[in-house]
C-alpha cells in the first residue's frame, strides 16, 4: 500500500517533522495556563495546516477529559457548537446538560426558549456558559477547532464570545488554522487583538535531512530501493514542501519500480509539474493581490533562481520603501524566502515556472 498521501484535510501515514510540535501542543492543552489554549496556526496552501489540526483533535478526543468539536466556518457557529457538546457528551453528562433551563436536546437538534426583546445570540451566549458550568463542574474541557478561518462577522462574533468564557474561568481551548494573510487580517481586527497574545504556529517547510531519509526508509520497509543521485534529486525537487514531499513520494512509489534511478524520477516530473499548478499553485496566484502578482512575475522572468532585489526596484520602476513593502507581504506568505542580503528566491518547486507558463492567463 502506498504510504504516501498527497490528498488534502487528511492525516498521512508519514507525517514529518511535527510529532514533536504536536506533543508539544497537547501537553500545553492539559495546562490552563499555556500560551496554547488558543492557537493560530498557519502556512502556505499545502503546508500541512489542516493534516496538523486533525492531528491534534485525534489525539485530544482519546482523553476522557476532553470533548472535541470541529466546526467549519459557514456553519451556525454557536449552535453547532453547543449541539455537538451535547451529541458528544457521556450519558451522565447529558443528564445534566438535560438540567439547563430554558433548552431542549433532542435528536432533531437544539432547541432553545428565546425570550422576548432579547437577541437570540444572547440566549445562546449564557446557554453555552451554562453547558461549560457543567463541563467544568464534571471536570471537562472543551477543545474548538477551526480550519482556514477569514475575518467574516460569524467568526469575529464567535471569537468574541469565546474571550468572554476565558475570562470567565471556563476550560476551554481554541485552534485555528488559515493562510498567513488571513490570520493577520483576523487578529489585527480592532475588538480580537487579543488574539496577537496567543500562540502562533508557523508550519514552516520540512528539513530535507528528514525528508531524504523518510523517503530511503518507506522504500526499504517495502524491499524496495532508491539510487542515490536519484533520491538526492526528487528530495530537493520537494524543496521541504509538504505537499510536495507527499506528491512525489506517491508518484514514485505507484511506478512499482524495485529500483528507482533517475529516468524513474524523470517519468513522473511532468505529472508532477502538473498536480502542483492544478492543485495548489492556480488558486494561491489568484488569491494574490494585483501588485503582489506583479513582484512575483517580475521574480520569475529574472534570468537566475536567486533575485536580487536591486533587480526588483528596477524592473518594477519602485523605490526602496515600496519593494520592502511588498517583499515583505509574500515573506510572511511563505511564498518567497531571502535566499542572502539583497536577494530573494522563491521558496515553491516549479513556482517560477508556474508563473512565466500561466501568468496570463489570468490577466484581464
Amino acid at each position: 500500500m502506498n504510504p504516501f498521501n498527497p490528498s488534502f484535510g487528511k492525516v498521512p501515514e508519514l507525517f514529518l517533522d511535527r510529532k514533536s510540535l504536536v506533543k508539544k501542543v497537547t501537553d500545553g492543552l492539559e495546562n490552563v495556563n499555556s500560551p496554547y489554549q488558543t492557537s493560530l496556526v498557519y502556512g502556505l496552501r499545502g503546508s500541512g495546516k489542516t493534516s496538523f489540526l486533525t492531528d491534534i483533535s485525534n489525539l485530544m478526543q482519546q482523553k476522557e477529559n476532553w470533548i472535541v468539536v470541529n466546526l467549519a466556518l459557514g456553519s451556525k457557529l454557536i449552535p453547532t457548537l453547543i449541539d455537538s457538546i451535547y451529541k458528544k457528551a457521556t450519558s451522565t453528562l447529558k443528564k445534566a446538560l438535560s438540567r439547563i433551563e430554558n433548552v431542549k436536546f433532542s435528536a432533531l437538534g437544539l432547541q432553545l426558549e428565546v425570550h422576548q426583546n432579547v437577541q437570540v445570540s444572547h440566549n445562546y451566549q449564557i446557554l453555552l456558559e451554562s453547558i461549560l458550568q457543567k463541563l467544568k463542574e464534571n471536570g471537562i474541557s472543551l477543545l474548538v477547532t477551526i480550519d482556514e478561518v477569514s475575518s467574516t462577522p460569524e467568526i469575529r462574533e464567535f471569537i468574541s464570545i469565546y474571550q468572554i468564557l476565558i475570562r470567565e474561568g471556563y476550560h476551554v481551548a481554541l485552534m485555528m488554522t488559515g493562510l498567513p494573510g488571513k490570520i493577520s487580517e483576523l487578529q489585527n481586527d480592532d475588538v480580537l487583538t487579543f488574539l496577537l497574545r496567543s500562540a502562533h504556529i508557523t508550519l514552516k517547510p520540512l528539513d530535507l535531512a528528514s525528508v531524504k531519509y523518510a523517503y530511503l526508509d518507506a522504500f526499504e520497509k517495502a524491499g524496495r530501493r532508491i539510487e542515490t543521485a536519484a533520491l538526492n534529486e526528487m528530495t530537493k525537487l520537494t524543496r521541504g514542501y509538504a505537499y510536495s514531499f507527499q506528491l512525489m513520494g506517491y508518484l514514485i512509489w505507484e511506478t512499482n519500480q524495485k529500483v528507482v534511478e533517475m529516468d524513474v524520477l524523470n517519468s513522473v516530473i511532468g505529472e508532477y509539474q502538473q498536480q502542483l499548478f492544478r492543485n495548489v499553485y492556480t488558486k494561491l496566484y489568484l488569491e494574490l493581490s494585483p501588485v503582489d502578482r506583479e513582484f512575483v512575475k517580475k521574480m520569475a522572468a529574472y534570468k537566475d533562481d536567486i533575485v536580487p532585489v536591486a533587480y526588483l526596484r528596477k524592473a518594477l520602476n519602485k523605490d526602496k520603501n515600496y519593494i520592502s513593502v511588498y517583499r515583505k507581504r509574500l515573506l510572511d506568505d511563505q511564498l518567497i524566502a531571502a535566499a542572502a542580503h539583497g536577494q530573494l528566491s522563491f521558496t515553491l518547486p516549479y513556482f517560477k515556472n508556474f508563473v512565466n507558463e500561466n501568468a496570463i492567463l489570468y490577466e484581464s
